[in-house]
């Protein structure tokens, strides 16, 4: 399987977005933020909403470059992922914005993989 210009441009801005929630993450400014918090967000649709307002200039240029097709379909992705997995089993127990970033490299590298033939 062979992404298009699309899929790739699309998956290069999951990797940004998961870049600047890690500096984020990192920052230690939003200890806060655990990971029930993400996950009501994101099953309540508002995540990016949520994003948007509590981080602020540290996820603003990441945020500007989804598309809202693009962040329809990662808010349908992130779902998936908060319903079909426990957040253990992305090695995150308490931050809610490593949550975000786990669910980000497994979908980079979901997309990336080789469907042998």
């Amino acid at each position: 399987m062979f992404l298009t210009g699309e899929q790739q441009i699309e998956i290069g801005r999951w990797a940004v977005l998961a870049t600047h929630l890690n500096g984020a993450v990192d920052s230690g400014k939003y200890d806060h933020i655990d990971t029930a918090v993400v996950l009501k967000h994101v099953n309540d649709g508002d995540v990016f909403e949520f994003l948007r307002t509590e981080l602020g200039k540290d996820v603003e240029y990441a945020l500007a470059r989804l598309t809202d097709v693009h962040r329809h379909k990662l808010l349908h992705h992130w779902r998936t992922l908060a319903q079909a997995y426990d957040t253990s089993q992305f090695h995150v127990r308490r931050s809610g914005l490593a949550l975000l970033v786990a669910y980000l490299l497994h979908l980079i590298g979901v997309h990336h993989a080789q469907i042998p033939k």
